[in-house]
């Protein structure tokens, strides 16, 4: 899935949780974020 090329073999650095959302956070300051919408996985990576 090319769409995460960026952060393959990143390392990741923390985790954020939230209600119903996870946030990753890696060290080239990507964050790859992780809800639940209508009972499945969504994800949206910041920068793209």
């Amino acid at each position: 899935m090319a769409k995460y090329d960026g952060i393959k073999g990143q390392e990741l650095m923390d985790v954020e949780e939230g209600e119903n959302e996870l946030t990753l956070v890696f060290k080239d300051n990507r964050y790859l974020f992780i809800r639940i919408e209508d009972g499945r996985l969504v994800t949206e990576s910041v920068p793209e």
